[in-house]
């Protein structure tokens, strides 16, 4: 198991990534309020790509590490909660998605709502994940 941990540790790290590579660059975008953002389906679907090894990975990794969820700490449970509302996030940007393309002005807003709650969710599960590992 603990030649496990490396290439485990190796995969988050790559979800991780690709989650960035996604929302990151939509930053930009977030203060174009007049104009229907156009996404990049490529990095969007990379995306969601990285949330599912992030989510397959994460509880391995802990598995292989430490047996169980018996005695994380309260940082690592913070961090999960973020890991929720990145989620929260990517289902509302995506829902909206398609009328934004259109030029639905309010799933506009609301894609912009869900990618800023992503992002800024993907920033805090980093500084509370080295707060819960360091």
């Amino acid at each position: 198991m603990d030649a496990a941990y490396p290439v485990l540790l190796i995969a988050h790290f790559i979800g991780l990534m690709l989650v960035a590579a996604a929302f990151l660059p939509l930053l930009g975008m977030m203060g174009q309020a007049g104009t229907a953002p156009q996404t990049n389906r490529l990095l969007t679907r990379f995306g969601h790509y990285g949330i599912v090894v992030l989510l397959v990975s994460g509880p391995l990794l802990i598995w292989v590490r430490y047996g169980s969820f018996e005695g994380i700490s309260h940082w690592f449970w913070a961090k999960m909660g973020f890991v929720l509302l990145l989620a929260v996030g990517v289902v509302m940007s995506a829902v909206s998605a398609r009328r934004m393309r259109a030029g639905d002005a309010a799933a506009a807003a609301r894609g912009r709502l869900g990618r800023s709650i992503a992002v800024v969710s993907l920033l805090a599960i980093v500084v509370f994940a080295v707060l819960a590992f360091a």
